[in-house]
């Protein structure tokens, strides 16, 4: 857990490595607050609107990777709290990827009620390509 004496700017955040099977999409699927089916959860459906073959993960998914990282970094107790994901999906994750989310701090500020860092945030999978990119946050003491 980073303590607010001991993030530095570009700190890496430890990394989190997560393989897509269908069974991880359809239970993570099952789960979520859609109640029907979706391009998430059926191929078909997924072939009609997307013209794939198969169904492709959630977004929520990857956020569930970056919150899981930011965890590793700030600790459960601080980032359950005061802690932020924003990705933006640059490309499609599908059963058979490999993501891996990292991340470095990109900033500091001072508020009310502690020290707000920002760590920038990246998804890649098994290719290198960027799936999405975005922001966490978390105020730290």
């Amino acid at each position: 857990m980073a303590s607010r004496t001991e993030i530095k700017p570009d700190q890496a955040i430890p990394s989190v490595t997560k393989s897509i099977t269908e069974a991880s999409i359809l239970e993570f699927e099952s789960t979520g607050i859609l109640d029907r089916e979706n391009i998430h959860n059926n191929p078909e459906l997924a072939a009609k609107r997307l013209g794939t073959t198969y169904t492709l993960a959630s977004g929520r998914m990857s956020i569930t990777f970056a919150a899981e990282s930011l965890r590793k970094f700030f600790g459960s107790e601080v980032f359950n709290y005061t802690g932020t994901v924003n990705l933006k999906f640059l490309r499609p994750v599908k059963a058979g990827d490999t993501i891996t989310v990292t991340g470095a701090v990109s900033g500091t500020e001072e508020t009310n009620s502690g020290t707000k860092v920002s760590v920038d945030l990246f998804c890649n999978n098994q290719d290198g390509n960027r799936t999405a990119v975005g922001i966490g946050t978390a105020v730290v003491k």
